[in-house]
């Protein structure tokens, strides 16, 4: 039985082979996923997808509007949407 700290789901289950023959639970942190745009569902590129607690502050945003929320395509569109409406 494993310890109490290691019972939860928050820690990644893998089987590793021990030199010795034997096959043993490891136990790791998950990584979270790669971060999306909101309007279209790609992954936003810029940003690096690890431990976001361990991440300086530099790798997890992108410096323009909207940057790490919606991607440059997305972005390019509606602020042509954008002009355009306000032009008429």
């Amino acid at each position: 039985m494993p310890r109490p700290a290691l019972r939860s789901r928050k820690l990644r289950r893998t089987q590793t082979r021990t030199p010795g023959g034997r096959h043993v639970v490891h136990y790791e942190k998950r990584f979270a996923s790669k971060p999306r745009c909101a309007i279209c569902g790609r992954p936003l590129q810029g940003i690096d997808e690890a431990r976001v607690k361990t991440k300086h502050v530099a790798g997890l945003t992108v410096s323009r509007p909207y940057g790490g929320y919606v991607c440059h395509r997305c972005l390019a569109l509606a602020l042509r949407m954008a002009v355009r409406l306000s032009a008429t």
